[in-house]
């Protein structure tokens, strides 16, 4: 499949000439990375946010050091329910003044996340930069998607997709975050040569960037897992939990030890399930960006029973710190990254033999196979950076404003 290629800004030290405003739902830690090295790549970087943070969110909201501009927002709670079988709190923000915060800002370019009024206000705005059509638009669009189909399945009425098949025309470049979401795009009509990469990128400050260290010794048969997440029925660890139960028993030689990194409504059900003896859970609840980091230096697997993500960022987090993963194809992140028995493993939800063949495979390695495995897992990803990622939408921009 051809993907839609830009050439390297001329000169990376010289800022792009360009006011550039980025429209989101709120400032992720992520993306306060990601934003920070687009602003020094270009003149003027605004970032309007629809909230300060969602309420169901554990972090801080933080501007970053940029020129970021909360909007006047009014918000609507909705319950998604998954044909998957899981029901989830989606937000629907609607924010009411982006058309006069865009013409207070004078872009040159906008970039505007999801398909909803934020993207077509922003439309609206643009297009009236060009008088409607009787003269070149002053301000070009692109509209950063973020998605998959296996999320979309709860999101697929005829209109909504009408909607933004209508809205997607409108755009002069579209970005998408992993394959998946690039083919879906397609599928609704996007040309190819409208596409161009924006990826994710994990939040540095959770990562370990240190010497990757065994942590298993060949004289007793033992696992360090982590899972990190909320604990809510969309992110599966009640499902994995479960099937980690039967795994334990199955393997009654291996001691597992998984660690728990964050609260949810589920805490208090999962605690209370019995484990077998050679099974030992230790739920942490809600840590610090340096407890993560800390925690992903201390294991050498990472759990991810997700049951519906867009991407995973967490699975970026572990293998940047040299974690191998086993993980789904619920997850984005987890099929665009992942290579099965190569720096990573794949299982199938509910089948909990395929979860027991992933941890076999692994645990039948002696320590020095498994640290150079662990080694191997961070080369993979040592491209995907916030710089990296930043540099992608600088391109971008800078390809708009030369055309």
């Amino acid at each position: 499949m051809s993907e839609t290629t830009l050439r390297p800004s001329a000169s990376s030290d010289e800022p792009i000439d360009a006011t550039v405003v980025c429209l989101l739902n709120f400032l992720a830690p992520n993306m306060t990375a990601v934003c920070q090295s687009w602003s020094a790549k270009t003149r003027h970087l605004i970032v309007l946010v629809s909230v300060a943070m969602e309420g169901n969110r554990a972090w801080l909201a933080q501007d970053g050091g940029l020129d970021l501009r909360v909007q006047r927002t009014w918000t609507r709670t909705r319950m998604d329910h998954h044909p998957g079988g899981y029901s989830d709190v989606n937000y629907v923000h609607m924010p009411l003044d982006t058309i006069a915060q865009l013409r207070r800002a004078r872009p040159d370019v906008v970039v505007s996340s999801e398909l909803g009024l934020r993207s077509i206000l922003s439309d609206i705005y643009c297009t009236g930069s060009g008088w409607f059509g009787l003269r070149r638009r002053r301000c070009q669009l692109v509209i950063a998607v973020s998605t998959s189909p296996w999320i979309e399945a709860s999101r697929s009425s005829f209109l909504r997709r009408l909607q933004r098949r209508m809205l997607l025309r409108r755009a002069d470049a579209v970005t998408y975050h992993g394959p998946e979401c690039r083919d879906w795009l397609v599928e609704l009509g996007v040309p190819e040569d409208m596409l161009y990469p924006f990826n994710y990128a994990a939040d540095p400050t959770k990562i370990h960037t240190g010497p990757i260290e065994s942590i298993c010794s060949d004289q007793s048969l033992s696992l360090r897992i982590v899972t990190v997440g909320q604990l809510i029925p969309r992110k599966g660890v009640r499902e994995g939990l479960d099937e980690l139960v039967n795994v334990a028993r199955r393997m009654p030689h291996l001691n597992i030890h998984w660690s728990i990194l964050g609260d949810g409504p589920l805490m208090s059900s999962l605690r209370e399930t019995p484990l077998p003896e050679n099974l030992h859970v230790d739920f942490r609840g809600n840590v610090n960006s340096s407890e993560i980091r800390e925690a992903y230096r201390k294991h050498e697997m990472m759990f991810f029973p997700t049951r519906g993500d867009e991407w995973g960022l967490v699975v970026d987090e572990a293998m940047h710190s040299g974690l191998v993963v086993v993980g789904n194809d619920r997850a984005q992140a987890v099929v665009t990254l992942v290579h099965d028995d190569v720096n990573g493993y794949l299982y199938q939800p509910g089948d909990s033999s395929t979860l027991q063949s992933a941890i076999e495979r692994y645990t039948s390695r002696s320590c020095d196979e498994r640290l150079k495995m662990r080694i191997a897992v961070r080369e993979s990803v040592s491209g995907r950076t916030p710089e990296a990622a930043a540099q992608q939408i600088t391109d971008l921009v800078a390809k708009l404003k030369l055309n």
